[in-house]
Formats: C-alpha cells, structure tokens, sequence
C-alpha cells in the first residue's frame, strides 16, 4: 500500500493499550521498540491513548514519554484525564456507607490488603508486604488511614491478596455487603471494586464521543479480564499473548506477549490486522 494511502487510513486510527501486562514490559518500563512505533504512529495520523487501572501519579511518567495529547482512562474507566489541560474531565465516583466501609477495612490484613482511593490519594489501614509491593511496582505512595478518614464518596477500592483464590474469597464477601458496586480483576490477585456501571469500555465511548471520533476505527489491547469491556467496544480487540485465558476468548485475535513489543507489533501489522478482521 502506498504510503498516502496508510497515511489516511491511520488518520482515522485510534489505538488503544492497557499498561501492565500489555504496553509495560516485566521490569514496569515502555520498551524502546514501543515508544518508537507509537511516537511514528501518532506523527502519521493515528491516535493514541491508554486504558489502565493505575492513577494520575502512575501514569503521567508514561504518558509524557509518548507524548500522549489526547485523554486518557484511568482507574479502570472511573475517571478519564486530559494530560494537556492537566484534569479529570469524567468521573463516576463510588458511594459506601460508613458500615460497609468498616466491614471492607476489616479484611485487611498480613494476605489481603485494602486500598482506599480517594482525591488522587491512596488510603490503607497500614502498610503489609503487599501494600509495599504495589507501591514499588507503581511508583505511588499510599498514606495511613490515621492521616485521614474517607468519607462515603470513593474513586475505587483495591483488593490486593497473597493468592487468586484468597482475592476469590473476598469478592463473595462484598457480594454480601450492603454496596452498589462492579468488580474487576485487574491481575489474577487484584480485585477492584468500582462505582455500578464503571468500565474501561463505557470510558472508551465517553471518550470517543467527547472528541467527536465516533468514525473512528477503534484497536484495544490488553491482559487482563478488565480488558473485556474494551474488546466490546472496539472494532478489533486484540489480547497480548501472555493474556488471560478469559480475554483471549473475548478477543478478535492473539498478538505476541508483552515480552515481545506488542504495540509494535500491532502498529507494523496494522493494515493487515484490520483486512483479517473484516473478512471475519
């Protein structure tokens, strides 16, 4: 194809990744692979952006080295963030009585850690190993339940637990609580409770309407079971190799793993990715 012909094609591309597990190699980092191909993708046309359960403070490293113009969906669909403008420009917040809040916090312990977000901060009753984890791997810091107590008004509430099952264990405990809420698994032992209609998908079409790119061919990749709802939405949903099993099968096809610079890849194989997809 000639290259004015895949310059037009890619003017209504909007491309869209998950961080871990997807556009983040092993080590947390953007290979030099990626940031190559997504930079000439953007300087082509295409648009760019990110889909990840992380907040603002774990994702604005990576998106100033993308150079990232558009918004992008953060805290899995709960809030969609203009790097440019530098603020939250959607936002579905989730409500817990004070009670349900108190039976929630009870299950922290040294195999499950709660996670409060709040305001751009993260709350936890006290730091364990797993709390200690998440804070190295994300580059946050996550205060003391003592240095504030939440009101009912939350942005998410993370489970993180030593296990599959242990986090398993907890999800039927919310499910008996008093809350108005959806829940995720972002990884295999990361549990998010979200506000009742909250998704990576819904923040997809908000976003795409707030820009006016409706049109818009739409690619999603991802790991994870969080990732389904963009699979939905899109017009081609690709699942990274060392995706979930679950994901694989919601997905229009399977790529290389995370390991192997998927994005890259994704962008070098565009034109023929999306011919396979319409003769589905």
């Amino acid at each position: 194809m000639k290259e004015s012909m895949m310059k037009n094609k890619i003017n209504k591309v909007l491309l869209v990744s998950d961080l871990d597990g997807t556009l983040l190699n092993k080590k947390y980092a953007i290979s030099q692979e990626n940031e190559k191909a997504i930079k000439e993708f953007i300087d082509r046309g295409g648009l760019f952006t990110i889909a990840t359960g992380r907040m603002e403070d774990a994702v604005i490293p990576f998106i100033d080295q993308l150079e990232i113009t558009i918004p992008v969906v953060l805290y899995n669909g709960t809030k969609i963030y203009c790097p440019l403008k530098k603020s939250v420009l959607y936002e579905k917040k989730l409500t817990v009585k004070k009670e349900t809040l108190q039976k929630i916090l009870s299950i922290h312990g040294e195999e499950v850690a709660i996670l409060l977000y709040q305001d751009s901060d993260i709350y936890t009753p006290y730091k364990n190993h797993l709390v200690t984890t998440h804070e190295n791997q994300e580059g946050v810091e996550c205060k003391s339940l003592s240095q504030r107590q939440p009101g009912e008004s939350l942005t998410k509430i993370v489970v993180i637990a030593t296990t599959h099952e242990k986090a398993k264990a907890v999800e039927e405990m919310v499910l008996q609580m008093d809350i108005a809420c959806d829940m995720v698994f972002s990884e295999k032992n990361y549990l998010e409770i979200l506000s009742p209609e909250v998704s990576k998908g819904i923040a997809l079409s908000v976003l795409k309407n707030m820009l006016e790119i409706e049109e818009h061919y739409t690619i999603a990749i991802g790991d994870q079971p969080n990732d389904i709802s963009l699979m939905k939405v899109a017009d081609l949903g690709i699942a990274v190799g060392n995706a979930n099993n679950e994901l694989k099968e919601a997905a229009d096809m399977v790529t290389v793993s995370h390991e192997e610079h998927a994005i890259a890849t994704v962008i070098e194989q565009l034109d023929t990715l999306m011919e396979a997809k319409a003769t589905k």
